[in-house]
Parts: C-alpha cells; structure tokens; sequence
C-alpha cells in the first residue's frame, strides 16, 4: 500500500469553508480516479501554539496504480487545489510506503 500524505494549512478566514469543500468537493472526486483505493482527513493535533494543520491521505492498493495517477492524474488534482485556495494556504507532501 502506498499513501500519500498531504499535510495543509488554510488561512483561519476561509479554513471552515476549505474543510468543507475538501471533504464535499474534492475527496469525492478523488475517490472517483480508477487508481485511488480510498481517501481519509485527518486534522493534526496542534503542538506549541502551531496552526491548525489538516492531513489529506490518498491511498493506492500499490506502486503501479500510484505511478498511474502521478502520470496522468495527480497534475490535475494538484492544480485545482492551487486554483481554489491560491496564495491562502501551506501544502507539505508526504509519501509513505509499506513495509
């Protein structure tokens, strides 16, 4: 299995709204890539007075469905996620592998 992590942060003016459309909008349309085995959101608990932070996982059943969305999918999912929120968020990606 392999799991790509995206850890987010939103603007605290539009964070409700981003939740929300990640959960409504965006997921659903993840889960509906052939290659994506499941989606889940996490949110990240706070340490030291950080910002809220939010784990956006993707999962895939292995390396060959995940090398077919970064080919012909991950683009697209990124870019509508840049073209949603510009300028109104931090993004760190994480992928993780099983052993």
């Amino acid at each position: 299995m392999i799991v790509v992590n995206i850890t987010l942060s939103f603007a605290d003016a539009i964070q409700e709204m981003a939740i929300d459309w990640l959960k409504n909008e965006y997921m659903p349309l993840l889960k509906s890539c052939p290659c994506v085995a499941n989606t889940a959101l996490f949110s990240v608990e706070t340490q030291q007075g950080a910002d809220d932070c939010f784990a956006l996982q993707i999962q895939f059943s292995d390396s060959k469905q995940y090398g077919i969305y970064k080919e012909k999918y991950e683009h697209d999912f990124e870019a509508a996620l840049f073209a949603k929120f510009t300028n109104q968020f931090g993004m760190f990606k994480t992928v993780l592998t099983s052993l």
